[in-house]
């Protein structure tokens, strides 16, 4: 995951903590207007369970970004589960316009900086290719050197590979 990415998923989950201060406010009120009506407590539960689904939402997301972004493409889709909640919750939002343009944005190297691009070393030749090469090359020195015939030769490499 680019800092790009994980810059625009932080800002989500700040914007849907803002929320969810904002929706608890909302249903207190509901909650102490006089005089109650039933549309107020209706309301007032559907805010708290708007809470609830961002804390939730919320959670998945910093799930999803830890551990430098391991789990953000995984099969268990905690990033893409945590974007369809925040998406039902308020579709128009700026967290949910942030979190779709992530889930789009790619992962090539002209996104990211230079520092960000991960470069996969060389692999070293395991142990028994090491060895592998060290005997062959034993072999063909014993050949050039007249110690095993050709026949001796091809046997041993052929035994070796």
């Amino acid at each position: 995951m680019n800092k790009t990415k994980r810059g625009l998923i932080i800002t989500a989950i700040v914007l849907n903590f803002c929320s969810i201060a904002l929706n608890t406010y909302i249903a207190i009120l509901s909650f102490i207007t006089t005089p109650v009506v039933a549309a107020n407590i209706f309301f007032g539960v559907y805010e708290l369970l708007s809470v609830a689904a961002y804390v939730i939402a919320n959670v998945l997301l910093i799930y999803a970004i830890a551990d430098g972004g391991t789990h953000f493409r995984q099969r268990n889709a905690y990033y893409v589960s945590a974007v369809i909640m925040i998406l039902v919750l308020n579709l128009f939002s700026v967290s949910s316009i942030l979190l779709v343009v992530t889930m789009f944005m790619s992962d090539w190297v002209w996104v990211k900086p230079k520092q960000d691009v991960y470069d996969v070393p060389p692999q070293e030749p395991q142990d028994d290719q090491k060895e592998k090469e060290r005997k062959i090359a034993t072999l063909r020195r014993l050949k050039e050197e007249g110690k095993i015939s050709e026949e001796e030769f091809n046997d041993q490499l052929f035994k070796l590979l």
